[in-house]
């Protein structure tokens, strides 16, 4: 047998059997697990609008959609509870914007 043909069938062999050992998807799995949310740590309001912010922040990262309403967020793991607002105040979401800020009941 010719040594350059014996060569050239174990070269496209071995790349053969690369290509299909190499190739195999992995399975994309459907949920991703997070991290358990960390318990607030908001002192001041604005600490407290800051924490749901980036908690909006990581859920827009993640789902690259906004929440129906922030319950959402503590529903899905991204926070184990939302801050209470301070008295007479309430959390407004602006889903355009992806924001929380605080305004009056």
């Amino acid at each position: 047998m010719n040594p350059r043909f014996v060569l050239h069938l174990l070269v496209v062999g071995l790349l053969g059997f690369g290509l299909l050992t190499g190739c195999k998807r992995k399975q994309k799995s459907e949920s991703t697990v997070l991290p358990a949310p960390l318990p607030s740590t908001a002192a001041t309001p604005e600490e407290a609008v800051a924490e749901v912010n980036r908690a909006l922040e990581l859920w827009t990262f993640k789902r690259g959609q906004p929440p129906k309403d922030l319950n959402e967020l503590v529903t899905a793991g991204f926070m184990q509870r939302l801050p209470t607002p301070p008295a007479g105040k309430k959390f407004a979401f602006d889903p355009a914007k992806m924001r929380v800020q605080l305004v009056a009941e």
